[in-house]
């Protein structure tokens, strides 16, 4: 006799390769945040919108110690909203970044809005799950 696996929920696939994109994400944020902190010479730091590249490379290391670690919620099925602040708050960020490093923030930029994809259309599969015992008919005498 085979043994019946319940199906995966629709957009399981995209949830879990989001959930991906996000650790990913979390580990570039950092690295970014590493570099501009130690004012390597990758970034051009004369042509950011405001600030200068100790206070960007913070502000990437918080967001992507956050994404790291929101990135193991979502893999448990929870943070869905917390994972989506965090996308576009990351988002944003590149998109202020953008001046220093123009390739490497568009790149973050894409993979933002494919993990959002993910998280967004594919929401369902964070609903709640059913009760111990929906769909069970219920035993005669336990509803007395």
């Amino acid at each position: 006799m085979e043994a019946s696996r319940a199906p995966a929920p629709p957009g399981a696939g995209w949830v879990a390769f989001a959930a991906t994109l996000f650790l990913i994400l979390g580990i570039f944020n950092v690295i970014d945040g590493i570099v501009a902190v130690s004012k390597d010479s990758h970034f051009a730091g004369d042509e950011l919108f405001f600030g200068d590249l100790t206070l960007w490379g913070v502000i990437l290391l918080v967001i992507g110690v956050l994404q790291l670690l929101a990135s193991f919620q979502l893999y448990g099925g929870r943070g869905r909203l917390l994972g989506i602040s965090l996308l576009v708050l990351s988002l944003v960020s590149q998109l202020f970044f953008l001046p220093a490093y123009p390739i490497w923030s568009i790149i973050v930029m894409v993979i933002d809005g494919m993990a959002v994809y993910g998280l967004t259309v594919y929401g369902g599969h964070f609903a709640s799950p059913p009760t111990a015992g929906a769909g069970v008919e219920s035993q005669p005498g336990e509803d007395d």
